[in-house]
């Protein structure tokens, strides 16, 4: 019975493998966004320009597009893995 069960467990170790990495994936993403809208943020500052807000804007809402997408593939997965 172990055996089996230690072969059930290694079965699974490729994917946690990629639930990790896309983890990562989604983190750097999210990191990067934030550092552009911080970047974005100290331009505006320091010049005063509006343009630099409305890309702060268009960051914010394809970043949160990409995350509803991202959520919606891991939502599939779950149902799909689970049939």
């Amino acid at each position: 019975m172990a055996g089996a069960g230690s072969l059930t467990l290694k079965a699974w170790e490729p994917r946690a493998a990629v639930e990790r990495f896309s983890l990562v994936l989604v983190r750097l993403l999210l990191f990067l966004a934030l550092a552009t809208i911080a970047g974005a943020f100290a331009f505006y500052v320091f010049k005063r320009d509006r343009r630099y807000l409305r890309f702060i804007g268009q960051v914010v809402k394809y970043t949160i597009f990409l995350m509803l997408g991202v959520l919606v593939f891991y939502a599939f997965e779950r149902l799909v893995a689970t049939v």
